[in-house]
């Protein structure tokens, strides 16, 4: 008997796990691929290596501008999967070691809820056991959404997933869908030498976020090469062996080597038994939850991707902790206005709270401060003049958002959530003295804009 059987080892599970482990649970985690889930091993993690090689192939041929000259600067792209590979693999076996390091028992199969306090674990040699427990989590993740008139087919249509596992960078790629994982494959495959183009049928790319940011990275792309297409729809696909071939609903006949797929994932928990054991299963195929990750069935949760509230994996980290503190006998729960998103295109863009053109939307009396990455010194010292820092505040003056563009965005974008969270305004902003030269800087002078006292512009 545990207290404690989760199902699946993403970040949300195993973070549950452990913080379970550590509020004096006994727990057990189902895994049956790999520890780690879709972030470690098919997602964040192994996205951000290669983000990375791009970016340093792109630094790399700029640096003549810095008087380093390198000749005849290539890309390996099977080195830079296998470097990929092996950061995965070093992350997945750190999990394990937590997992030990914890006393989480893994058992490695298929898990299925055969009724509440009750887990059958199936292996791939197709014997099962199975387990009682006081509770169960589901943590199962999502996966792509592939609809059929695509014809997702793994080898010239792909999902992020054959997108990692590629040994050759295609000539021409066609990527269906700028959210945040077409834009995200868009840019490191323009950096690999692709020519990439990007279609969404929405009016804007990343429309998630800031109209300025979607704007700037639009911008970007365009000047870097790709062909930027939105406001229109895929009529029809077709594919000759060799070859797929979009044509659009205004008629326009695309043709590329490969075609990816990146129009959405969706909650997977399909075969777990949460439906048959009386789970309230959403319209998205979502495990519904509250915001203590509580189901409609007493000692059932859901954590992660998987009950769709946020598909963000630092998100299903937060609600591991929440409901493992819940489960523990303590009272916690997730709030959500203060999680940073982060899209790790080149320039990077991170957003938290409400953007400028939210506020406008929601009717906010608010006030903008923005600074621009090309009054900074240590911007230009890079050589990464395009981007901007904006903070969005209320009538108060109280930080309720803001949206970062450019080097180094996804690390700098925390002292914002920091801000948000904690309800801080812009004069705290202001009067805390930030290092110079340091991108940082342009947050607090964009706190300083807001009142018309920046500095540096």
């Amino acid at each position: 008997m545990f207290d404690v059987i989760i199902i699946g080892g993403g970040p949300g599970g195993y973070t549950c796990a452990v913080r379970s482990a550590q509020l004096g649970l006994s727990v057990a985690v189902a895994e049956e691929r790999h520890l780690g889930g879709v972030c470690l091993n098919r997602g964040c993690i192994p996205t951000k290596a290669l983000s990375h090689t791009a970016e340093v192939l792109l630094q790399t041929k700029k640096g003549a501008d810095f008087g380093v000259t390198a000749k005849e600067v290539a890309l390996d792209i099977a080195k830079a999967v296998s470097k990929k590979d092996r950061i995965s693999a070093r992350h997945r076996a750190g999990v394990g070691y937590l997992m030990k390091k914890n006393s989480v028992a893994v058992l490695e199969g298929k898990a299925r809820i055969e009724a509440p306090g009750k887990v059958s674990v199936t292996a791939s040699d197709g014997s099962s056991k199975l387990y009682e427990t006081k509770n169960i989590v589901i943590a199962t993740g999502a996966v792509p959404v592939t609809p059929r008139m695509f014809g997702y087919d793994g080898d010239l249509v792909l999902t992020s997933d054959e997108m990692l596992a590629l040994k050759e960078v295609p000539g021409e790629l066609l990527v269906i869908g700028a959210g945040v994982i077409g834009c995200e494959f868009a840019s490191i495959y323009a950096a690999f030498g692709s020519k990439v183009t990007l279609v969404d049928m929405m009016p804007r790319i990343l429309p998630m976020v800031d109209e300025e940011a979607s704007a700037l990275v639009a911008s970007s792309f365009k000047k870097r090469g790709m062909e930027v297409l939105v406001g229109v729809g895929v009529k029809s696909v077709e594919k000759d062996g060799a070859r797929v071939a979009v044509t659009l609903e205004d008629g326009r006949r695309l043709e590329a080597d490969r075609m990816l797929l990146s129009i959405g994932r969706r909650p997977s928990c399909q075969g777990v038994g949460a439906e048959e054991a009386g789970v309230g299963i959403g319209k998205a195929g979502e495990v519904v939850v509250d915001n203590k990750m509580r189901t409609n069935v007493p000692g059932i949760w859901a954590v992660g991707d998987v009950n769709n509230r946020m598909q963000l994996a630092h998100v299903a980290s937060a609600q591991g902790m929440v409901c493992a503190a819940n489960m523990a006998g303590k009272d916690a729960s997730m709030e959500y206005f203060a999680v940073p998103n982060c899209i790790f295109t080149y320039p990077e863009v991170s957003q938290v709270g409400v953007g400028e053109s939210g506020a406008k939307e929601a009717g906010i009396d608010y006030k903008v401060g923005r600074f621009p990455y090309s009054a900074l010194g240590k911007a230009s010292a890079m050589g990464e003049n395009d981007g901007f820092v904006k903070l969005v505040a209320d009538k108060e003056g109280r930080v309720i958002g803001g949206t970062i563009v450019g080097a180094h965005a996804s690390d700098l974008i925390a002292e914002v959530a920091l801000a948000v969270a904690n309800q801080l305004g812009l004069k705290d902003i202001a009067h805390t003295v930030h290092a110079h030269p340091t991108l940082a800087e342009g947050v607090m002078e964009a706190a300083e804009e807001a009142f018309g006292l920046a500095i540096n512009i």
